[in-house]
């Protein structure tokens, strides 16, 4: 397991900071935000930031939403 930092974001603001265990960036995102989560961001306003504490790479993705 990784250690990742999860950002919830509203556009470039920060609004709630987990620190979290997984094996995946996408697992350590939906174990944070108890949310689905799909790594295809586009414009969302509210979105999740995933960075790997080791290697210092960066993730994002989008709440799922209906219809996806």
């Amino acid at each position: 397991m990784k250690a990742y930092r999860v950002e919830e974001m509203d556009r470039d603001r920060v609004v709630a900071e987990h620190t979290i265990d997984a094996d995946t960036p996408w697992v350590a995102a939906e174990t944070a935000t108890g949310s689905e989560v799909v790594n295809t961001r586009g414009d969302e306003q509210r979105w999740i930031r995933v960075t790997d504490e080791a290697d210092k790479v960066v993730y994002r993705f989008a709440f799922k939403g209906c219809g996806q």
